[in-house]
């Protein structure tokens, strides 16, 4: 049984993404004060995120997909998106804040680590164009990126952490939070948008050609961060509304926006 599931696929990349988040945990503790290392270790976690990615795309491709699967993917995204950010930011510019530093260091493990306990009571099996807060993925990978492109462009750490502790706490937030953030499901792959995407994707690589692929990271990882509060005070009128209709109704309340 056990030999079935090492065999399977889609197990590959899932166990590909934990070592990637392993070793981005043993180059942020050996450091120090040395940027190469802390980008290292963030370009880690980005694999790890292209590797979880893609197992589940391997997964629907090859009819392989597996209970084992789901369950393995959910406990290496701790550490992969959980543990290793949290250890990289950390490290990076608050292990000299004592017990705080690892308080808002674990924050961000911690929140990943409910917010992936929630996913799995509430998975249904659809597939839905809406996340309820923001995912570990994203979160922690954004966190990493934000390390790395510091790393990258040879800044030290701010010697004043307060920016570093508020941006982490607020994507520990984000991420046990119920603000509605989009999916990859809400956009229809229309040849426009398709050829929008193409466009999109050649200035990233363009970008991250001139300067560096953290450039690219960052910027989209913190476009993403910011997208779910900025649209859930846009649309609130919208779902307090439909709130309203399910209670009236006596149905369950809508989670992703109507």
């Amino acid at each position: 049984m056990m030999i079935k599931q090492f065999l399977n696929p889609p197990n590959w990349f899932t166990s590909a993404s934990l070592f990637c988040g392993f070793y981005a945990i043993l180059l942020a503790g050996q450091a120090g004060n040395d940027p190469n290392l802390y980008y290292k270790a963030g370009l880690m976690v980005f694999f790890a995120g292209l590797f979880d990615a893609l197992d589940g795309r391997v997964a629907r491709m090859t009819g392989t997909g597996t209970a084992f699967g789901v369950q393995l993917d959910s406990l290496i995204d701790i550490i992969s998106f959980g543990v290793a950010p949290a250890c990289l930011v950390y490290f990076w510019g608050l292990s000299e804040q004592g017990a705080f530093g690892v308080f808002v260091a674990g924050s961000l493990m911690l929140a990943g680590a409910f917010r992936l306990a929630r996913f799995n009571v509430m998975a249904d099996g659809k597939a839905h164009r809406w996340s309820q807060g923001l995912t570990i993925t994203l979160g922690g990978g954004t966190v990493a990126s934000v390390v790395m492109w510091f790393a990258g462009a040879g800044i030290p750490a701010p010697k004043d952490p307060t920016g570093i502790v508020l941006f982490v706490l607020a994507v520990s937030f984000l991420e046990v939070s119920s603000v509605p953030f989009r999916t990859m499901k809400t956009f229809k792959m229309s040849p426009p948008i398709m050829a929008a995407l193409v466009v999109f994707a050649g200035v990233c690589l363009a970008v991250g050609a001139v300067y560096n692929i953290s450039t690219v990271l960052v910027l989209l990882g913190l476009a993403h961060v910011v997208s779910g509060p900025i649209e859930a005070i846009a649309t609130w009128p919208r779902r307090r509304k439909a709130r309203a209709r399910a209670r009236a109704e006596g149905r369950p309340l809508p989670v992703e926006p109507e």
